[in-house]
């Protein structure tokens, strides 16, 4: 009975994944190279590390839950990232100074943690973020640094008029609920979701829905091996703006600003495949104008590669 034991029980492992998401207009693919926007949201880089057990802070709160499991159905679980946003207007090669109206360069450079609170049907997580602005940002070490591989392909960047530093401070909480069909090789999965978020960057509320479909479709959020998965997603989402440093400037001093649209619109579709512990995704978003002189669409993409490991 002892020699059989191994083989008949299946031992339940603590999920863990390391991701890393770039952001870029230049991954707008069905454009020519020449005709990809490089302004607006221009780049983003995160690194993102899920699993082990919720944050110190948060444990009292989800004290009814344990940490998760790939056979978990109602779990707790924490998320860590560290990342850098980069925000600038329209330039060209041949008008290098942007128009007036434009927003101002900026840059933020921030770490991340969530608590998570994860059910089969539903999916709570709080986040606290703290970060920079302005110089200590990196912003224009970044960008001219990316820009000086190929310096007669890329736009000009001026980095004088970018928004000064200051610390950020961002709270943000964010329900997700799923309706889906699962069992069988097609899956199909509908995930609305609701997010506010409050600090001296940005103070909005956010309602959204995503769509999923595809073959062996696995879990949205809950930690589950499974054969190789190919997912097509599409989603919408409205946001309500009530601040954004970006646009709005520093809190306690006087710089460039623009001021921010009150509601702002997103559209996107992507495709996801995973294989054993490897993951690759493809996102194109499209958002709607931000400030008065903004584009009436910014167009812009993610390529997110992922490795899950259990222990």
């Amino acid at each position: 009975m002892l020699a059989a034991a191994p083989a008949s029980v299946v031992v339940a492992q603590t999920p863990r994944t390391i991701s890393l998401r770039i952001d870029n207009d230049a991954f707008d693919f069905w454009m020519l190279p020449w005709n990809r926007p490089d302004e607006e949201y221009s780049s983003g880089v995160h690194i993102t590390y899920d699993g082990g057990d919720a944050p110190w802070w948060s444990r009292r709160m989800l004290r009814q839950l344990a940490p998760c499991t790939t056979s978990s159905r109602e779990c707790r679980m924490s998320r860590a990232e560290i990342g850098q946003d980069l925000y600038t207007p329209a330039t060209s090669m041949t008008n290098p100074v942007p128009a007036v109206g434009s927003r101002p360069n900026a840059g933020w450079l921030y770490l991340s943690q969530t608590a998570q609170s994860l059910r089969t049907e539903r999916s709570d997580e709080l986040t606290l973020t703290l970060g920079v602005t302005g110089g200590p940002s990196l912003g224009k070490f970044t960008q001219t640094l990316a820009h000086s591989v190929a310096p007669t392909f890329n736009r000009p960047s001026d980095w004088t008029g970018q928004v000064e530093f200051e610390p950020g401070v961002v709270v943000r909480y964010e329900q997700r609920r799923r309706l889906g069909v699962d069992g069988g090789a097609i899956g199909f999965d509908l995930i609305p979701r609701l997010s506010l978020t409050a600090g001296n960057v940005a103070t909005n509320a956010e309602v959204g829905v995503q769509a999923r479909t595809g073959l062996h479709l696995r879990h949205p959020w809950l930690p589950r091996d499974g054969p190789i998965e190919i997912a097509l997603t599409g989603g919408i989402s409205a946001r309500a703006v009530a601040r954004d440093l970006f646009l709005d400037g520093n809190t306690f001093r006087d710089g460039p600003h623009v001021g921010h649209e009150p509601f702002v619109g997103s559209g996107e579709i992507g495709v996801q495949m995973r294989f054993r512990a490897l993951s690759l995704a493809y996102r194109a978003v499209t958002d709607t104008r931000s400030y008065a002189a903004g584009p009436k669409w910014h167009p812009w993409a993610s390529i997110v590669g992922a490795v899950t490991f259990a222990r």
